[in-house]
């Protein structure tokens, strides 16, 4: 385990920058850094038959680095039998058992490893985490005097340490025990966080009232979860207008009827907090592989924490373990805000993996369940549309929009998004209503804007307000290809093709693998005179897998070019 010394995303853990956070982690990795190279989300590799011992090492080196956990805690084991007292080896083989969820193994792993280093900090995090799961306090706590305090550490022990001391029935100690954490930069609002639950625990409301309200109104917003336990707390001890405004500060959408995060109830629901608040904020720093220790260590303390379960699981979705990552789903209890989330989950996953008339099916059942939520039928719409199946996409997004009560700025996304499949049902009128009024509600969102514009470009309409709306969208995303190619698009329709290839050529720098857009420059190289280089431009648009139209007239351009234009504003 690497631990070097120390609705759709659900913790937007703010205050761990890359800049603060991102340092701790490079201190001390050593040879922690194996299995962490980008090449997740590859297919499983096979196992080979009667593997050498080198071979098992190698198959290992392999799985890590595709993410592959259960086959890289396979090839260890095999390599660990053959080779015992290689201490490379037990670190990688002890890793793999937690993030493969093996962590009966890891502990065993783990004390093999301190008879060769009395002080490695990750097989004592494990056999620390092992003590607390059994209730063993004054066992964890001993683990903690011979791991130094450095790198992730500094955040880790202190707050584990302060858990453990809420064990002991010591509140003061408890508090005592997080004050490092205001010693590392930007951690204050996870001390706050942390000591507001502690107080909570501990029957001290005024304090946790002061600690909790800090940490939910920090600049610049708090993270979600922060937010959700602290607006629970306050509704929980009858200030639902403190409540109220912690929720709008972080403009925080809270549906009435969704079960509220219960109180701490253990310290060692605290310590699986800690780990889970951890793992949340690495994924948000694009550490997942360190993201998948913590909250495995999180399980282990806790094994039906559905934060964690969830946040594995969506770690699994990235890294293509889907069938693992519906299972994680499915242990989650649903009649908890993770269960409700878990749930949207595994349609969208099923969908993934081609198995849409389930998801469907799931999505249909809870929209039944809960007749006040909109959520299920977006996730429908989408699938839908993802499946071209536009007609019963438009009727998911006429099924939501009847549940809201009111419509608000927010709701700019459900008539984009059924704007979208009215035009690819080929129902312009009703399509352009639905983007006009997402403008109205949201008057520069860009997404809304590019796609309004470039249908009128594409249809003949409305020129002029489509080149002001396309400089407007252009100017809040400069690096979007297809916001950056629809300007082009205006540009070339009006005739303007000396204007438009600069603009085209930068929307292909954007994404130079969109046969759209490839298709789109090689016209205007054409109209200026440059046909080779048109002509180029096609043959990559046709080997970059257009729609069947697109091919088609990509293979009329080819032999014949274009024709001449007749008219400024080309038709």
């Amino acid at each position: 385990m690497c631990v070097p010394n120390h609705r759709f995303g659900y913790s937007r853990h703010a205050w761990l920058r890359r800049t603060a956070f991102a340092a701790w982690l490079t201190i001390g990795l050593g040879g922690c850094a194996a299995g962490q190279s980008p090449a997740a989300g590859q297919d499983q590799i096979a196992e080979p038959q009667g593997a050498s011992p080198a071979g098992n090492y190698l198959a290992a080196r392999q799985a890590e680095r595709m993410r592959d956990h259960a086959m890289a805690a396979q090839f260890l084991d095999r390599a660990v039998a053959d080779d015992p007292a290689n201490f490379e080896l037990l670190t990688r083989a002890h890793t793999a058992m937690i993030n493969d969820g093996r962590f009966a193994e890891a502990v065993e792993l783990a004390r093999r490893i301190l008879a060769v280093s009395q002080r490695n900090p990750s097989a004592q995090l494990t056999l620390a985490v092992d003590a607390i799961a059994k209730r063993n306090f004054d066992d964890a706590r001993a683990r903690f005097e011979d791991v130094p305090l450095a790198g992730i550490n500094r955040v880790v022990a202190p707050l584990v340490i302060a858990w453990l001391a809420a064990a002991k029935d010591q509140p003061a100690a408890a508090l005592n025990a997080l004050r490092p954490l205001n010693e590392v930069e930007g951690f204050r609002p996870l001390h706050d966080y942390h000591a507001g639950l502690l107080s909570e625990y501990a029957g001290r409301r005024d304090a946790a009232i002061d600690y909790l309200r800090r940490a939910a109104t920090v600049d610049g917003g708090a993270p979600s979860r922060i937010v959700s336990v602290a607006g629970a707390f306050f509704e929980r001890i009858g200030r639902p207008d403190e409540a109220r405004a912690i929720y709008e500060k972080n403009q925080f959408r809270r549906n009435e009827d969704d079960p509220r995060l219960p109180p701490i109830a253990t310290p060692v629901e605290g310590i699986a907090e800690t780990f889970y608040d951890i793992a949340a904020a690495l994924r948000q720093d694009n550490s997942a592989h360190l993201s998948l220790t913590y909250a495995r260590l999180a399980l282990a303390a806790q094994p039906g924490m559905g934060d964690a379960l969830l946040l594995v699981g969506e770690i699994y979705e990235q890294q293509r373990r889907r069938e693992e990552a519906l299972t994680l789903y499915g242990r989650i209890d649903p009649q908890t805000s993770a269960g409700w989330a878990a749930g949207l989950r595994m349609a969208e996953t099923l969908h993934l993996l081609d198995r849409t008339d389930e998801a469907i099916a799931l999505l249909d059942r809870m929209a039944a369940d809960r007749p006040d939520r909109v959520d299920p039928l977006l996730v429908k719409g989408q699938i839908l549309r993802i499946k071209e199946r536009f007609g019963e996409a438009v009727r998911a997004y006429d099924t939501a929009l009847m549940r809201v009560k009111q419509v608000e700025r927010r709701h700019w996304s459900l008539f984009y998004a059924r704007g979208i499949a009215h035009e690819r049902a080929k129902q312009w009128s009703q399509a352009e209503a639905d983007f006009v009024r997402a403008l109205e509600l949201e008057p520069d969102q860009p997404d809304v804007l590019n796609y309004l514009a470039y249908s009128w470009v594409d249809r003949g309409l409305h020129f002029d307000r489509a080149r002001t709306m396309l400089d407007r969208a252009v100017a809040q995303r400069p690096n979007s290809g297809h916001i950056v190619d629809s300007l082009g698009w205006v540009l070339y329709r009006t005739g303007k093709y000396e204007e438009a290839v600069p603009v085209l050529e930068r929307a292909v720098e954007l994404q130079p693998e969109d046969p759209v857009l490839l298709d789109h420059l090689g016209d205007a190289y054409w109209r200026v005179g440059r046909q080779l280089e048109a002509q180029f431009q096609w043959r990559r648009s046709l080997g970059n897998k257009p729609d069947p139209e697109l091919k088609a007239s990509l293979e009329r351009k080819l032999k014949d070019g274009l024709p001449t234009s007749t008219s400024q504003r080309e038709n």
